[in-house]
């Protein structure tokens, strides 16, 4: 799972030196340790196009030496994102759709790796009945259901809905008391679902995230779309917050749209967010975004539709 501050330490090592190699591989088009080595071959080609064939070496070594068999399995991605400099190799595991591509510069192309960071999600789904419930894990659309040990029964209320409800509140709140980070939705009946969030802590569960999936059939193909739905709602709801986040600043005269003062600004460490169109993204855009990124900013790659104003870049400046 690649984070923020995982990007932020990469970025920042100070022993780094290009040119960088940044490899982007699909486990749908390399998909055995002979396609590896063949792409290999291919990065060799363009490497020595644009470089001295006498450091090539070098980055060989890293990239033959790097076990792409053990990384094809882990956490079931989508690919792995490789960067190779002069003296080291990083990776990063995958998990949106990804085609293969290799990109030979001075910087690394980080934008596979922002678009990663966006789309990950973690969250809890609570399905909630009248005498019973079960509680899912969600990572980045993948689920898993929790084993739940000494979970309240309606019984010990008389099954009396409202005292057996706040019974699962509280179990749920002891047993996230140190993990109490994530989100929970609620997965219930109308009726139900208005009576629990009634109880509910606002800050531990998502009210305003909804299903709609028939709660009399929820088999695991019905869970599949169950959190497809719930993803989308929690991606629409980030699009939301990020518009009103950008609105707020620019009434505080905190944006910058000229792409010479969102350089300054970087430069300086004085952004707090950078938007980027995914149609617009070059070479300059992807230095300003490891220039934000080092300095401890966000970066987000957006469609141009979801973009501020539907410009091709902006900015969230600071106010020191």
């Amino acid at each position: 799972m690649t984070s923020t501050i995982e990007l932020r330490n990469t970025l920042t090592l100070d022993y780094e030196v290009g040119p960088f190699i940044s490899l982007i591989v699909s486990f749908n088009e390399i998909s055995n340790k002979n396609d590896y080595l063949n792409l290999i071959e291919t990065v060799k080609e363009e490497f020595i196009q644009k470089h001295d064939e006498n450091i090539w070496p070098r980055y060989e070594r890293k990239l033959r030496r790097f076990n792409f068999d053990r990384a094809k399995h882990i956490g079931n991605g989508s690919g792995v994102a490789l960067y190779v400099s002069f003296k080291a190799i990083h990776s990063f595991d995958l998990t949106q759709p990804v085609k293969t591509q290799i990109s030979i510069d001075d910087t690394m192309n980080v934008a596979q790796l922002i678009k990663e960071i966006e789309s990950q999600l973690h969250y809890r789904v609570l399905i909630l009945r009248d005498t019973d419930f079960k509680l899912l894990r969600v990572d980045n659309g993948h689920f898993s259901i929790l084993n739940l040990v000494n979970k309240p029964i309606p019984v010990l209320v008389n099954n009396d809905k409202n005292k057996y409800f706040m019974l699962v509140k509280e179990y749920l709140s002891d047993l996230f008391d140190d993990d109490d980070y994530l989100q929970t939705v609620v997965v219930a009946s109308e009726e139900n679902r208005k009576l629990f969030n009634e109880l509910a802590d606002q800050k531990t569960f998502a009210k305003d995230i909804v299903s709609k999936v028939d709660m009399d059939d929820l088999g695991p193909d019905k869970i599949s779309e169950m959190i497809d739905e719930l993803n989308q709602q929690f991606f629409d709801k980030l699009a939301n917050d990020n518009k009103i986040k950008y609105e707020k600043a620019s009434d505080h005269r905190l944006v910058a749209t000229d792409l010479r003062d969102i350089i300054s600004n970087a430069l300086s460490g004085k952004i707090d967010t950078l938007y980027i169109s995914e149609e617009s993204y070059n070479k300059t855009l992807n230095d300003l975004a490891i220039t934000t990124i080092g300095f401890a900013g966000n970066v987000l790659l957006l469609p141009k539709s979801q973009m501020p104003m539907n410009l091709d870049y902006a900015a969230i400046t600071l106010k020191f």
